[in-house]
């Protein structure tokens, strides 16, 4: 018979088994590596055993949200103060929470690293919540809170007088110390308190610059702005005394020192009070018509002084000990520029020759009327008001939007017009031939005539059916551009006379190529066919139409 292990030797070997089993039972149960929480780790009231890193991140998260609305309570000699974390800026330190928790296990002495492991099969390890405080916020807080029970310090500051530059000296304050609630605030969290209440005593608060170092910059400033100092705009100069340039001075704390400041408005006013008037008004460009030939009034640019680098200018030369100083100007670029309007290509008289009135209508149109009637009045001044109006290629004019309602403020007087059929005086009467001129001017010229109204009556100072009344606001007379040029609209009279000249780039050709005549009632219905032949040689012909009354007060169909 096979002879039995002896007993001792099994008392041995199942030990040393149960080890080799733990051992292997660890190692497969750790296999997962660094990015994954160790077996039964809770953090908060959660367990996060064996969550991997992006899964331990949302807890956390989670356990940040609801632990932002944790109530917080200060107690002071002075008041009570309520609040909650998220207000204060205490909050858990996500990302040390969550590498701390990734952590729990893998820094043990790894003899001992199964034993706890097997332990945390009773017993569960926490991962401790990391918090932290945003200072700046926890400040604003605390300012916010402490109103008028805080005195907060006096920094000293920059006194300019006309003899020297001095020094109102700081004084100090009394207030909650931010970085001993933060200490608390944290340490309150890291026990489990909720809510959470501290206690505190305003401290002192001394200001934070150094009155050596605030005297010293006076003292500098005092001898740099000793000589006054010599201000250039545009070429132009003038002498600011140093009681002035004191004037502008005062100070701020930067980074716990005082820096000098310059008060840019008060210096501008100064400068133009020493200097004079310092600007220029932006020109557009615009056309003129001399002796028949199109001349363009060059643009201009325009400047104030000064712009917004006057008040670092000046601080520059004054800490820097510069006996002088140029400012710039702010530029004002025209909105109509000399090259905007070479480019239009207006140049020549635009349209076809005709005939009106026994008299030849060579690119331009003009109509006859009596002499010195109010109605010349105005003609006259709607002339002088539509001279200069320049289409640019696509746009469309409308004689009302230029001109406006006719007014007496407005240069008009009463004379004789049309109204609902009837003859009647009206301010502004008789602008019905200019708008005429016009339409005939820009029909001829071969511009698409948007919108126009013959009269209702035939008047035989207009071509008959080819004519434009006008009324406000409406009927209008408009009238488009469809040229690849600009069109300027020139206008000149005498005292029988009213010319409209379109001037631009000659495009298309215009002509009256058919007039019929018909009986509507007692009425008259008079077409105009017009022609344009354009420059690929396409022509197209459009027709225009005018009923008109035998007499005033007789209705058409």
């Amino acid at each position: 018979m096979p002879r039995r292990p002896p007993k001792i030797v099994i008392g041995i070997a199942a030990p040393v088994i149960a080890l080799v089993l733990l051992l292997a039972a660890w190692a497969i149960d750790s296999r997962a590596g660094h990015a994954t929480v160790s077996r039964n780790v809770e953090i908060g009231s959660h367990d996060i055993g064996k969550l991997r890193e992006e899964k331990v991140v949302a807890v956390v998260k989670e356990l940040s949200d609801d632990f932002s609305k944790t109530k917080v309570r200060i107690e002071t000699t002075k008041a009570t103060y309520d609040s909650t974390a998220a207000d204060l800026g205490l909050e858990i330190d996500q990302d040390a929470t969550v590498a701390d928790a990734l952590d729990v296990g893998k820094d043990d002495a790894l003899p001992v690293k199964p034993f706890f492991w097997l332990a945390s099969f009773v017993s569960p390890r926490k991962a401790d919540l990391k918090y932290k405080v945003r200072e700046d916020a926890l400040r604003m807080r605390l300012a916010l809170l402490e109103g008028a029970d805080a005195v907060q310090p006096a920094e000293p500051a920059i006194v300019a007088s006309s003899d020297v530059v001095g020094v109102r000296a700081g004084t100090p304050g009394s207030a909650l110390d931010p970085k001993t609630v933060a200490q608390r605030l944290v340490e309150d969290a890291e026990k489990g308190e909720n809510p959470i209440r501290i206690s505190g005593r305003p401290v002192e608060q001394k200001p934070k610059v150094d009155p050596e170092q605030a005297q010293k910059l006076a003292d500098d400033l005092t001898t740099k702005t000793a000589n006054g100092l010599t201000v250039t705009v545009q070429g132009k100069s003038g002498q600011l005394s140093a009681p002035t340039v004191r004037s502008w001075l005062s100070s701020k704390v930067e980074k716990d020192q005082l820096v000098p400041v310059i008060d840019a408005e008060k210096a501008k006013a100064d400068v133009l009070t020493a200097l004079g008037p310092l600007s220029a008004e932006k020109k557009n460009a615009s056309f003129d018509v001399v002796n028949g030939q199109v001349q363009i009034n060059p643009s201009a640019d325009g400047f104030t002084c000064c712009d917004d680098s006057t008040g670092q200018r000046i601080l520059d030369a004054v800490t820097g000990g510069a006996p002088a100083v140029e400012l710039a100007v702010v530029a004002e670029k025209p909105d109509f520029t000399t090259a905007d309007a070479e480019k239009l290509g207006i140049k020549e008289p635009v349209g076809s020759t005709t005939e009106w009135a026994g008299r030849p209508q060579v690119k331009s149109f003009t109509t006859y009327h009596a002499c010195c009637e109010p109605r010349v009045t105005n003609i006259h001044r709607m002339a002088d008001i539509v001279r200069g109006s320049l289409i640019k290629p696509g746009e469309t004019f409308s004689l009302n939007d230029r001109v406006g309602k006719r007014t007496t403020a407005n240069g008009f007087v009463e004379a004789g017009a049309i109204a609902e059929g009837v003859h009647v005086q009206e301010v502004g009467g008789g602008v019905s031939q200019f708008s005429t001129t016009l339409f005939n001017a820009a029909f001829f010229a071969g511009l698409d005539l948007m919108s126009h109204q013959a009269h209702s009556e035939y008047f035989s100072r207009y071509p008959r059916g080819r004519e434009a009344t006008l009324g406000f606001p409406n009927p209008d007379n408009r009238i488009r551009n469809n040229t690849p040029y600009g069109i300027l609209i020139w206008t000149s009279y005498t005292d029988t006379s009213i010319t409209v000249t379109m001037y631009s780039t000659q495009w298309a050709v215009a002509e009256q190529s058919a007039i019929s005549e018909a009986p509507t009632g007692p009425c008259t219905k008079v077409t105009v066919t017009r022609t344009r032949t354009f420059p690929d040689g396409t022509k197209k012909s459009e027709d225009y139409f005018a009923t008109y009354r035998p007499a005033e007060g007789i209705d058409c169909p």
